[in-house]
């Protein structure tokens, strides 16, 4: 079985990725692909097979190695493939857009939006997918963990060389816009430490159904009704 980490900022760890080996094999996500003028800020998939030490650093201090562990029993370039493909996605039936799915917090929605079968396809080659994040309203609590999905149909999949974007179900399109609106929350509540972010969350499910949606809009509503914690 081959391993990976796809780092989802490089930059910041390339020093140490030099560090702990010598000459790795690295391909950047976004390089070939009608994101190719954005390679310099792609996300980086770095092959782990005989790096026990770099192996070692990523599994003792996730945090400081932002992005998702890889499994599979297919070659680099597949997986390469497979992770280039899922990039694209149409979603609210004509739009496109890029799915930044190397995210941890970001995959910490998506892929708990899939259904089984959803899973067999946006995985495709990967047998074991791990990612140590979680989602905003759960750092708010301070529990990130290890989080882990497995891949039953891996070894039945087979390359598809298509430019035809993935299509988003109404499930992964709701919690995608959960992830935005949950994290404009975290923010929020990170500068003003001294509200409850349960607190935080249900006045803005109030705020969004009364159609108030502007950023600044919210922020007000949030600062007005917010009563400050109890110490």
């Amino acid at each position: 079985m081959n391993t990976w980490i796809l780092l989802e900022r490089p930059a910041a760890q390339l020093e140490t990725l030099y560090r702990l080996t010598t000459h790795p094999d690295t391909q950047k996500l976004f390089a070939g692909t009608s994101l190719n003028g954005f390679a310099e800020h792609s996300p980086l998939l770095v092959r782990l097979d005989n790096q026990s030490i770099l192996t070692q650093a990523i599994e003792q201090t996730p945090a400081q190695w932002p992005g998702l562990l890889i499994e599979s029993a297919c070659d680099m370039s597949s997986v390469l493939a497979h992770l280039r493909q899922i990039l694209f996605v149409n979603f609210d039936q004509q739009r496109k857009g890029v799915l930044r799915y190397s995210n941890p917090t970001v995959a910490s929605y998506f892929f708990a939006a899939c259904t089984a079968q959803d899973l067999s396809l946006w995985l495709g080659p990967i047998n074991e997918l791990r990612w140590f994040g979680a989602t905003w309203a759960t750092q708010a609590t301070g529990e990130s963990g290890w989080q882990q999905l497995n891949n039953l149909h891996a070894n039945d999949w087979h390359i598809e060389r298509t430019n035809r974007a993935m299509v988003l179900s109404a499930a992964q399109e709701e919690a995608l816009t959960r992830q935005r609106n949950e994290q404009f929350l975290y923010r929020w509540w990170r500068q003003h430490p001294q509200h409850s972010y349960v607190q935080a969350a249900q006045l803005m499910a109030q705020a969004l159904t009364q159609g108030i949606d502007d950023s600044d809009a919210i922020s007000a509503f949030l600062s007005a009704h917010c009563t400050q914690a109890q110490s």
